[in-house]
């Protein structure tokens, strides 16, 4: 599941940058945000690597 978010995030940021160089900014900028959103932010908050130092 986890990994799909990541490849998810990654076409989302993919789509920003490539609308950013057709100068549609709104839809680039809201691509890269909804990018880091959906990437490290929603994996670490439903299951990212544990915190602290393993032993």
């Amino acid at each position: 599941m986890l990994i799909v978010l990541w490849i998810i995030a990654g076409i989302m940021a993919l789509s920003g940058v490539l609308a950013l160089f057709r100068k549609e900014y709104k839809w680039g900028i809201a691509l890269l945000v909804a990018a880091v959103i959906v990437g490290p932010m929603l994996t670490a908050f439903l299951g990212g690597p544990p915190a602290g130092p393993r032993s």
